[in-house]
């Protein structure tokens, strides 16, 4: 009977094969096809609005005035009288800053890491505090402490005969350096640096010693060379976020007329007679630029032969001896130059009747609070920030674990195309998001109505925190054994079924922290959603960017300690956690 059957089969007209067949069961068929329409979701989400920049960079004509194609855009950018200032201020700003704050990191990473030093936890935590603290709130603290005419410290030097000559511009080239130092380059390299430098056998740096090395000699002929791979990649990261800088640059430079890309950009399509058309070429532009040193970090990361850890892995910490109290005396001052001084020069500022002056009478007054909190354009700026931030929270927490999930744990033909798609991101300017989304929703009938929007400015901060919350939660699948689920999996259960049942009690810490973290995002954003807002979505970031531009920096000062507050709490939740933020 068996042998009749298959002759039957033999004898009918056997299917055809072809490409179709196999492509449409590894895209479209069963759980396949959620993957792929959540891969097409991401690919317009994060490809179109730049894809949009480059084709709209040859559109000729105002958004709305479809007048033809040709270079126009492009030879209106290339001579416009900032271009090339604002290009030297890119280039110069950036090459300073993170040739300091890579040379300062190193160093503390490896004294948190790798001695002895009092009080490392906290001294590390401290750098978190740093990371999470919104930077415009910080650009007033400094402004408070570094104006040129009522500063403080200026002030101070200026009482003293013999020091009367310091005087620090923070309106300056400098100026902008300092404060891109203090207010977080230096932070997130300390954070991504400290868990290679703990992950590394100190079993190399005791070989060297025995002979005959001293310190310094160890740490730069060994320790460096051992981890100059993950160095590099923290350097280049660097680069592209600090070819990124808005904020700083856009409050600090204003004065001085010093300008850099992402500014000249914004100042363009805010002018009186605004340039979408130029300015989208400039952010092509820096696109362009930034392509080399993405694929430069996508190859560093993917090249092998730097591990530090073996079977005989030893971890010792250096003995600082009659040094440990003066290093931590150093780190505590690194520290409290970065969040209590700041926090303190804001705290001072919401007080005073005319922000900086002291010496008039009546300079402390309750009365900034008072006008603030009862302003409607505050009251609604405050809800705007709330809803916005535990929208994104709530919906990041389940669409980055899913994205994480097939990343990691299916076997998805597309999982590799998904994982570089949602990395990218992270790579492209505030700036140039708001400016993609801003073609997308208003050079798009079909989105055109949902211009002015909430919904508009949560899938720019979507794309904002896409690659750090995904990478968040990936860490912490790659450290879960799969044997739970693949017994889910053989029990019958679908995968929506194991996803909710297993997978997600599993990684609960990490989407929590996930969720904060957007918040926080949510809450301190400028860059992605400057282009975006209108009065009647504006958020508490925008609307202390406003106040500042306006010079109105007692009312300002009210609205960053509330972000500040806000963001603070964001960190102290997260060490309360005890979740491990640190994208791998």
């Amino acid at each position: 009977m068996a042998e009749l059957k298959e002759e039957i089969e033999y004898s009918l007209p056997q299917p055809k094969s072809n490409w179709f067949t196999p492509t449409y069961e590894v895209y479209f068929q069963g759980k396949n096809l959620f993957y792929t329409i959540l891969l097409a979701g991401y690919a317009f989400l994060v490809l179109y609005p730049i894809l949009l920049l480059f084709i709209n960079s040859f559109r000729e004509g105002e958004l709305g005035q479809d007048v033809g194609w040709g270079l126009t855009n492009w030879i209106e950018a290339f001579s416009h009288p900032s271009l090339l200032s604002a290009l030297t201020n890119t280039l110069s700003i950036t090459f300073t800053v993170q040739a300091i704050s890579i040379t300062i990191s190193v160093v503390i990473a490896w004294i948190i890491a790798r001695t002895d030093l009092p009080g490392r936890g906290w001294i590390e935590f401290s750098f978190w505090i740093v990371f999470f603290m919104p930077t415009l709130p910080l650009v007033q603290s400094w402004i408070l402490l570094f104006d040129p005419y009522v500063g403080v410290v200026n002030q101070f030097f200026a009482s003293i005969p013999f020091l009367s000559w310091i005087q620090f511009n923070i309106f300056s080239w400098e100026g902008i350096v300092w404060v891109h130092l203090v207010t977080g380059t230096i932070a997130v390299k300390v954070i991504l640096l400290t868990p290679a430098f703990r992950n590394m056998d100190s079993s190399l740096e005791e070989a060297s010693r025995v002979n005959g090395a001293n310190m310094f000699t160890t740490f730069t002929k060994v320790i460096i060379p051992v981890l100059l791979p993950s160095i590099l990649i923290v350097l280049i990261l660097g680069i592209i976020r600090s070819l990124e800088a808005f904020e700083i640059e856009m409050i600090l430079g204003g004065p001085e007329k010093i300008d850099v890309f992402s500014t000249q950009i914004y100042r363009m399509i805010n002018d009186a007679n605004p340039q979408h058309g130029a300015a989208t070429a400039l952010a092509s532009v820096i696109l362009t630029i930034m392509v080399p040193l993405i694929v430069l970090q996508q190859w560093i990361t993917r090249r092998g032969g730097h591990a530090t850890i073996s079977g005989k892995f030893k971890t010792q910490k250096f003995q600082l001896g009659k040094f440990r109290w003066l290093v931590f005396s150093i780190m505590l001052i690194i520290v409290l130059i970065m969040t209590v001084i700041p926090l303190l020069s804001l705290l001072v500022g919401t007080f005073m009747s005319m922000y900086g002056f002291f010496n008039i009478d009546n300079a402390f007054t309750l009365a900034n609070w008072n006008l603030i909190l009862t302003r409607d354009t505050f009251l609604q700026a405050l809800k705007n920030t709330l809803f916005l931030a535990t929208l994104m929270a709530i919906i990041s927490m389940l669409l980055y674990s899913i994205t994480a999930y097939i990343i990691v744990r299916t076997k998805y033909v597309g999982r590799n195309l998904l994982d570089f798609i949602v990395w990218v991101p992270y790579t492209i300017p505030g700036i140039i998001i708001s400016l993609g989304m801003l073609w997308l929703f208003l050079g798009t009938k079909v989105f055109q109505p949902l211009y002015g929007t909430i919904g508009i400015l949560l899938v720019a901060l979507i794309f904002t925190g896409i690659t750090t919350g995904i990478q968040i939660i990936k860490s912490n699948l790659l450290q879960l054994g799969n044997e739970l689920e693949e017994a889910s999996s053989l029990s019958g259960a679908s995968w929506w079924y194991t996803y909710r049942r297993i997978v997600l009690p599993n990684i609960a810490p990490a989407m929590i922290a996930v969720g904060i973290f957007c918040f926080s995002i949510a809450t301190k954003s400028t860059a992605s959603i400057v282009l975006l807002t209108t009065n009647d979505t504006m958020p508490l970031s925008i609307l202390q960017l406003m106040y500042m531009l306006d010079g109105s920096y007692e009312a300002s000062s009210v609205v960053g300690v509330i972000i500040m507050v806000l963001t603070i709490g964001v960190a102290l939740i997260v060490r309360a956690l005890g979740v491990n933020m640190t994208p791998k």
